[in-house]
């Protein structure tokens, strides 16, 4: 490829990056959104787990967006011909691994309430029969008096 070329390929690469007024924005709601999230786990009102993950893709993205190497190696590692369309399936990847990962924790959670639920029904049908075999025996007791 001539130089000409080369030089044409790279204006039209970095013309297709984010307006730095766009990378700022997103970098401050980014922000916004990491104050949240750690306000949520400050507050126990999200899971520590859950917390670092969330943490970890803001600041990833955040990350992505301010370097403009970066933001073009993912945009052609995706295929993608602006890099609003790699992060986009990258959130949509994010969404659905998120999804992914709260179902299996949730399925997780309901077979441990299923296994609770039948032990206090078994331990709640012994003391039952507990109790009528005993009031069965204070009957015939007072029966044969």
């Amino acid at each position: 490829m001539s130089e000409i070329g080369l030089g044409l390929s790279l204006i039209n690469e970095a013309s297709a990056l984010l307006p730095l007024r766009a990378i700022l924005v997103l970098n401050l709601l980014g922000l916004l959104f990491l104050l949240g999230v750690l306000n949520l786990v400050r507050h126990g009102r999200l899971y520590v787990g859950y917390g670092v993950i969330f943490v970890a893709a803001i600041l990833g993205t955040m990350i992505t967006l301010s370097v403009p190497q970066l933001l073009l190696g993912v945009t052609h590692m995706v295929g993608a011909i602006f890099p609003a369309s790699a992060l986009t399936l990258l959130a949509l990847c994010f969404i659905v691994l998120m999804l992914l990962y709260v179902l299996t924790q949730l399925t997780i959670v309901s077979n441990r309430l299923t296994v609770v639920v039948q032990e206090l029904a078994i331990e709640r049908a012994k003391e039952n029969f507990a109790n009528q075999k005993t009031a069965s025996d204070n009957s015939l007791d007072i029966s044969e008096r």
